[in-house]
């Protein structure tokens, strides 16, 4: 099977369907109209990228969705991926090295320093930590939030 990556457009948006079973797959359920908004708004700001991994026929099956970031601590800026995500069905077929590979290389492209990631500590996340170290990630520390 063959799969390539490009950088979503707006044109994309008409796969919506696809993105949505990507999102609930990731463990971000939302709703269609709230999804279609927060795509364009993403997709308008010159510092946010998502690079759709998309099959033969055409449909989305993974993205990685990043932001070029600033480093607070010394000079120069870092890709954070905010959210990776494969279809299930293409799942341990390389898919995911290669998407976190052109992402790596769009991280070089924009002259960023490293390529950083969250992952929940969840039981259901296992694979996906396992994953992250097996393609060069080390794990360096801990992430808090809150709500507000």
């Amino acid at each position: 099977m063959s799969v390539f990556t490009r950088l979503f457009n707006n044109e994309d948006l008409q796969q919506i369907d696809n993105l949505l079973m990507l999102y609930e797959q990731l463990g971000y359920p939302t709703t269609k109209d709230e999804l279609l908004e927060r795509l364009t708004k993403l997709n308008s700001h010159e510092d946010y990228f998502m690079l759709l991994l998309i099959n033969e026929k055409g449909d989305i099956i993974g993205f990685s969705g990043m932001c070029r970031m600033m480093n607070f601590e010394k000079p120069g800026h870092y890709l954070r991926i905010l959210a990776f995500v494969i279809n299930s069905n293409y799942r341990k077929q390389g898919n995911g090295e290669l998407l976190l590979n052109e992402s790596e290389q769009l991280a070089n492209k924009l002259n960023c320093e490293a390529l950083a990631l969250n992952s929940g500590n969840r039981e259901e996340r296992v694979n996906a930590h396992a994953f992250y170290q097996a393609n060069g990630f080390n794990k360096k520390s801990s992430g808090f939030v809150k709500n507000l």
